[in-house]
């Protein structure tokens, strides 16, 4: 407990004051003589007793009464903080910061949340002095955010707050304030923040604790409960988008429902036309996936955009998202020897099937950008692959191509085993001979590269053979796709980030085996072509994704922007390119969600979608007693929550710096102390009149 005029407790040497009256005051006895007083004996030695405790009594009330009009008047409080009492003689630096995340939409028992925020923040501006210095902190972190304001410019800051498409959580925001907070010298640092405290954004660790010599204080404004349903997230689980082709978009809806839910409705839009319908189901506190399916459309770049119809939270029931679709499937060849048999029996598969797939065959790699234009590379029979060419294929395979991989006739390279160890393949440079060409014993007809090829499993199946295998085992990742009766792996798969590789156990040789001229030979080399790319959606978070990647190097002199599909916002990124890709920062300008472009000298060469943060699309908020426990439990001792409302917002805020005044506590000792007096006077006098 501290006081606000201490020099006042000077005044309780007046205690002395009824004391030396009570002395003053004692009843003095005068002798009487009788003949015989002997029963008088014991009822004046109670006379007196009782006369005594009274006259006590009155006197303790009476100190105490003084002493509460003293006290009172020096004004006890109890700081709300330890830094109450650090106040610099220059003034305050305050960051207020208002939530401004799309839940600050939602409405609370005083009306939007927004706008109760909003209204609150000037009232704190309000108590402040002129002299001092205001922050205005929203979810944006924009530049203009990072100045000092004075209290007119705080209050026009304030009134022009509007919601944001970004979600900050609580720590973040306490780390930008109080960065901005220790620019200001000599000054007394508070922070106040204004939110609605949903669980999602309000979440502490035990990692980060706040500069314990900041006072923050907590102004929560709570919604009403209200359900909600949301997109979460959609992507392709099918092959390459190629025009004609089916498709089939997953999409992942989450929700706070509790109890079932049937027949909600989901709607896909494509260039501005609805293209797929579907109805799903909730089921209480299950994530719900469903599918939309449609055929690709005429090649070139799509927007797409996701709908449901849920209220009262609407900025979640949109997604949008960008894809392309191609005409063809480019391949690229690489070999030894362009001119030899097994070389013409592959480039034939490929040539067979029209236009659809184009198959270009080098002896060596191209440049990175000629080779980012390319789906599956094929590596075929190289004999002594250079640590460069494993790195590229490698590189090529991380940014979502694929790489098939032929070992050839003699295996006994380390660096064609490293290549394929680079990959995550199972190490083996050795090969497992027989006399004669054995049978492949199984082949995983499950898996979804044989989706298609057979129309039903024969019990007895005519499969390739060969007269060897690598001996290697199959890595953890690896998936097997058939293998020898030996139990060595024939034919596997493995993923590689964003991409995939192949490998066969066995060369394309025909003194080897029936492989090229087997009847599996062309579905399977086809299957691993249309699979080489999924179809990939690209689609961004604000405040989460900062960056989009393209997978070709871009010119220092190109000029890239990032522009909507209706021209309105054009922005230009900063760029990087660097190993046959380029990185764009897309930076704080880019803060509305819907479907925009990539383009470089007018050309353009991305669909992509921005989508509001879906952080908060779980309503759950903390109630105020359950937060302040979670603060006290993660260590924030410097950290209060105010539970004020818009009527005593001021009074509260005003007497931030004193803490919890306790002078009307003391007023009214005062008035037991004085009623307690009369009270026992009047007691006592009728008692002995």
């Amino acid at each position: 407990m501290e006081w606000v005029r201490p020099e006042i407790l000077w005044g309780l040497a007046a205690l002395i004051i009824p004391v030396l009256i009570h002395l003053l005051h004692l009843r003095r006895f005068r002798k009487v003589s009788f003949s015989n007083v002997s029963f008088l004996a014991d009822i004046k030695k109670e006379s007196r007793s009782k006369h005594r405790l009274r006259n006590l009594l009155i006197l303790a009330l009476r100190l105490i009464a003084i002493a509460a009009i003293v006290v009172a008047f020096a004004d006890p409080y109890i700081p709300y903080s330890k830094n109450s009492k650090d106040a610099s003689t220059i003034g305050n630096a305050i960051s207020i910061y208002v939530d401004t995340s799309p839940s600050i939409d939602a409405v609370g028992e005083e009306g939007p949340l927004l706008q109760v925020c909003k209204t609150r923040a000037s009232e704190i501006v309000d108590k402040y002095s002129e002299t001092d210095k205001f922050n205005v902190l929203t979810n944006s972190f924009s530049g203009s955010s990072a100045h000092f304001l004075s209290k007119d410019e705080a209050l026009e800051r304030i009134s022009s707050i509007q919601t944001e498409p970004f979600v900050r959580n609580v720590e973040s925001v306490i780390s930008r304030s109080t960065d901005l907070l220790h620019k200001e010298k000599d000054r007394k640092k508070t922070i106040y923040y204004l939110s609605d405290l949903q669980k999602s954004s309000h979440s502490l660790s035990e990692s980060f604790l706040p500069d314990s010599n900041i006072s923050i204080f907590f102004l929560p404004s709570l919604a009403n409960e209200r359900p909600n349903v949301w997109i979460d997230s959609a992507w392709f689980n099918s092959p390459i988008a190629t025009s004609g082709k089916s498709a089939e978009l997953h999409v992942r809806i989450k929700h706070n429902a509790i109890q079932r839910v049937d027949g909600l409705g989901l709607q896909l839009h494509i260039d501005g036309e609805r293209k797929a319908i579907a109805s799903f189901h909730l089921s209480p506190g299950l994530a719900t996936d469903t599918i939309l399916r449609f055929s690709h459309g005429n090649p070139g770049l799509n927007h797409a955009v996701l709908s449901i119809d849920d209220s009262p939270i609407k900025f979640d029931d949109t997604y949008f998202l960008g894809y392309e679709v191609v005409d063809q499937i480019n391949i690229l060849h690489l070999t030894q020897d362009i001119f030899s048999k097994e070389t013409k029996s592959l480039n034939r598969v490929y040539e067979s099937s029209g236009s659809s797939i184009n198959i270009e065959t080098f002896e060596s790699l191209p440049d990175a950008q000629t080779l980012s234009s390319f789906d599956l590379i094929i590596s075929n029979g190289i004999v002594d692959p250079t640590n460069g060419l494993t790195n590229t294929l490698y590189d090529f395979s991380s940014l979502g191509g694929t790489v098939l991989i032929i070992p050839d006739s003699s295996n006994t390279s380390s660096r064609a085993n490293y290549l394929r160890t680079q990959f995550g393949f199972g190490s083996g440079s050795k090969w497992n001979l027989s006399d004669s060409p054995v049978s492949i014993e199984n082949i995983n007809v499950d898996h979804p590269l044989f989706d298609g090829v057979f129309s039903s499993t024969p019990n007895r199946m005519d499969l390739p053979s060969t007269d060897r295998c690598i001996t290697r085992n199959a890595s953890p990742d690896e998936e097997v796709l058939a293998n020898m009766s030996s139990g060595l792996v024939f034919l596997s798969r493995i993923p590689v980030k964003k991409g995939a590789a192949f490998l066969f156990g066995s060369p394309l040789e025909r003194e080897t085996g029936n492989l090229v001229n087997h009847a599996l030979f062309v579905p399977i080399l086809l299957r691993i072509s249309e699979v080489s790319r999924s179809a990939k959606v690209n689609a961004v978070t604000l405040g989460t994704d900062n960056s989009l990647t393209l997978n070709f190097e871009s010119n220092e002199e190109d000029e890239i922007h990032l522009s909507s599909i209706d021209g309105e916002i054009v922005i230009l990124p900063e760029s990087r390119s660097a190993y046959g890709t380029t990185k764009l920062l897309l930076g704080p300008s880019l803060d509305t969600p819907g479907n925009y472009f990539v383009e470089i000298d007018q050309m353009q060469k991305l669909a992509f979608g921005v989508n509001a943060d879906r952080t908060e699309s779980d309503p759950s908020a903390w109630d105020v007693p359950t937060f302040r426990q979670q603060l006290s439990t993660f260590g924030w001792i410097n950290a209060a929550v105010l539970n004020v409302t818009n009527e005593t917002i001021s009074s509260v805020v005003g007497n931030l710096d004193t803490g919890n005044h306790l002078w009307w506590y003391f007023i009214l000792i005062v008035i037991l102390a004085l009623a307690g007096e009369t009270i026992l006077q009047k007691r006592w006098k009728r008692t002995y009149s």
